[in-house]
């Protein structure tokens, strides 16, 4: 590489146990352009970026700040030098104002205290120059919405007058004014001040409308680098997934789809304003129906606006053909349905509790008898039955839930639904941290409650992951449905496609 960059990765190695996340990845970054970091999903973009913020040391190579070799820097003096990072979790202090969060650390002050009338002048200030009248910078960023708290994470960036702005997935949780708010702001920001921005995204739209360049990773490695003007939007995919083609019935562990009865699930016209785009579909008993999607496709929202958890502004939910509107997971476990949340810590389990009572928390009253007492013994044979029909690695059901690992902590969640009598079942993120041993099993359990006639919903972000389990793939993109393929004709090149808002 030439010495005309301002910023320079120089084979780049990283290893993580057992999988090599980077392998010589050398790219660089010129002043003032908009510079796009494109990859399928594990390709290495959040680790290269990571490295860059210092949240993870290299293993080999180097990395140049005008010129200047920074990996001694750490997380807290990389921003010191002028880079400034939006990553996807936002990073944001709940219980403080938006002016504290857009201040700081930088708070002006009066003799030894801060000047709050002062703080909250120029954060408004700071605000109304991104996005004018969206943001009272006195609330509290606990109650702003997601896309406001974001908002609040790109003034705060950009108060810092930093020469390198970072924004990873910056307009997942953007309306279209918004996103063009962000746009006008960076591109105001670069002929004003020369500022250069890498910009990951899985959107197109977002690409071409506003950067430069594009760099492309796989598997690990670096594609290469060229002129937005130079690629097609189907020569970006065909470099990202490149020639290996996933075959689509290739390790496949789902059982055969069955279509000929009645669906035992339909979806139709569902709309969440700002989330969901007129979705429809119907899941039949003992299919297995994925829904893939980038970072902000609403996969998610979708499933939680099914079961009732948002409430939807428009469309029916069906269950053996007859019309149901739940009120959230209560209502929705009376309706046969149950849901493997994404969120572990948070919605599947209660970490300080043991297996036992966590796997039978759901369906109590199982294990209840007239005068409200509970057979222990009967409840621990249960779930001691069903720890054993889930393989869960676990000296005794007594065990802390916290101590296990992350797969066999998803395997409680889903013990805890199958202890009861559910019949569709929900899997959003089933494999997210979990290693390849457990992923297998996770596919296995699927695969298990399909040949039993449930009908299963995976949502998740791993399109391979989606061709492999999936009797039939639904790819969404912004809240929509861009098409629904038989996993017979998928292939991970058109599915990417779709999943970057191509269409059928």
């Amino acid at each position: 590489m030439g010495n005309n960059y301002l910023l320079e990765f120089k084979d780049i190695c990283k290893r993580f146990p057992g999988v090599r996340a980077l392998s010589n990845v050398s790219l660089g970054i010129r002043k003032g352009e908009i510079h796009a970091l494109m990859g399928a999903n594990g390709a290495g973009k959040s680790t290269l970026i990571k490295i860059l913020a210092r949240v993870y040391s290299q293993d080999g190579g180097e990395i140049l700040l005008d010129g200047k070799d920074i990996s001694r820097a750490t997380t807290e003096t990389i921003r010191d030098l002028g880079v400034e990072f939006i990553f996807q979790e936002l990073e944001l202090v709940q219980d403080f104002s938006a002016a504290q969060n857009i201040l700081i650390g930088v708070e002006p002050t009066k003799g030894l205290v801060i000047d709050r009338n002062r703080m909250l002048r120029e954060a408004q200030a700071a605000m109304d120059a991104f996005m004018p009248e969206t943001v009272d910078v006195s609330s509290s960023v606990s109650s702003l919405s997601v896309a406001k708290q974001q908002m609040v994470c790109i003034v705060r960036a950009l108060y810092r007058d930093p020469k390198i702005l970072v924004l990873d997935e910056p307009t997942s949780r953007l309306s279209a004014t918004e996103t063009e708010a962000l746009f006008a702001a960076i591109r105001r920001l670069r002929r004003e001040r020369g500022i250069t921005v890498i910009y990951i995204s899985h959107r197109m739209e977002d690409i071409y409308a506003i950067c430069d360049r594009v760099s492309i990773l796989r598997d690990g490695e670096m594609v290469g680098s060229y002129a937005l003007e130079e690629l097609s939007r189907q020569d970006i995919v065909y470099k990202m997934v490149g020639e290996d083609i996933a075959s689509p019935s290739r390790g496949r562990v789902a059982g055969a789809r069955a279509q000929e009865g009645k669906p035992k699930l339909s979806v139709a016209g569902l709309c969440l304003e700002r989330h969901l785009r007129d979705v429809s579909f119907d899941v039949y008993p003992g299919e297995v129906f994925v829904l893939t999607g980038s970072v902000g496709s609403q996969k998610t929202e979708l499933i939680e606006s099914i079961i009732g958890i948002r409430k939807a502004d428009r469309g029916t939910v069906r269950i053996d053909g007859k019309e149901v509107r739940l009120q959230g997971a209560g209502s929705a476990k009376s309706a046969g349905i149950c849901l493997v949340p994404e969120d572990r810590r948070r919605n599947g389990v209660i970490y300080d509790f043991a297996v036992r009572s966590n796997s039978s928390l759901a369906f109590l009253s199982r294990w209840t008898g007239a005068l409200g007492a509970i057979s222990r013994k009967r409840e621990k044979a249960d779930t001691e039955k069903m720890a054993d029909f889930l393989s869960i690695k676990t000296a005794s059901v007594e065990t802390l839930v916290k101590t296990l690992s992350g797969g066999n902590q998803q395997k409680v969640v889903i013990a805890k639904w199958l202890l009861g009598d559910s019949t569709v079942y929900f899997f959003d993120e089933p494999t997210v941290g979990i290693d390849v041993k457990g992923k297998s099993e996770i596919y296995e359990i699927i695969k298990t409650l399909s040949s039993q006639g449930k009908a299963i919903v995976v949502a998740t972000s791993d399109i391979e992951e989606a061709m492999r389990i999936g009797d039939r793939i639904a790819v969404m993109f912004e809240g929509g449905i861009q098409g629904i393929v038989d996993s017979d004709e998928a292939d991970k090149q058109r599915m990417t496609y779709l999943a970057m808002g191509g269409r059928q």
